[in-house]
């Protein structure tokens, strides 16, 4: 009777041990399942924020490519109404009347007054300034007559800049003739270069004239 309640002990003994480990193995893996749910709750998580940042970032790039887009689009379309503003014929020519024979002050600014052609309405009669409407490559000319003995010194200048000069002696004649590149806005005009006055003869003999080659 002894020895068989000493063997049921045992048994006892060695089914509790059984049940404890398993109890112990049965709480790990619920606490290792615990830890993988809820590391793919942070994953989950991680994942969702950042395909917001990317839907945000997409967007943001979209809404900075339009405004690009927009504005490119509106210089472009500001560039074509210039353009097409900007006259593609510019010529000119006029002539000097008064005095039929006399004289240009010292320094001065030859009025070519009677104007034959201004296309594009470059041309200034009351100042005898050319003012380009559109930049571009232009040809000018201007001739005159010396009215008396002595010399006539002739320039041609842009925004005072001196590009072409011709001299005439004794009621003989010059010519000037020069090529050059204008800028929208610049001037040109002719001018009495000495530092005394000179003859000149009118009557429509004294001209100046120029013209648009090339729209740049």
């Amino acid at each position: 009777m002894g020895y068989e309640l000493f063997a049921f002990a045992i048994v006892v003994a060695l089914m509790a041990i059984y049940v404890y480990n398993n109890e112990r193995r049965m709480g790990e893996m619920i606490y290792k399942l615990d830890q993988t749910a809820q590391l793919q709750q942070v994953l989950h998580f991680v994942d969702t924020k950042f395909s917001e940042i990317e839907k945000k970032t997409r967007t943001k790039l979209e809404e900075a490519e339009n405004r690009h887009k927009l504005t490119t689009d509106h210089l472009q379309k500001h560039i074509d109404d210039i353009t097409k503003l900007s006259p593609s014929i510019v010529t000119f020519l006029a002539r000097l009347v008064s005095p039929a024979y006399g004289a240009i002050a010292a320094k001065a600014t030859v009025k070519f007054e009677a104007i034959k052609e201004n296309i594009g309405n470059g041309y200034n009669s009351g100042t005898g300034i050319f003012t380009a409407p559109t930049k571009g490559l232009y040809h000018f000319t201007a001739s005159a007559r010396q009215s008396r003995s002595g010399y006539l010194h002739l320039g041609m200048f842009r925004n005072g800049e001196e590009m072409a000069v011709s001299v005439a002696l004794n009621y003989n004649s010059l010519t000037i003739g020069t090529t050059f590149t204008l800028q929208s806005g610049d001037r040109v005009y002719v001018k009495n270069i000495w530092s005394r006055a000179s003859g000149i003869v009118g009557g429509g003999q004294t001209y100046f004239s120029g013209s648009l080659l090339h729209k740049m």
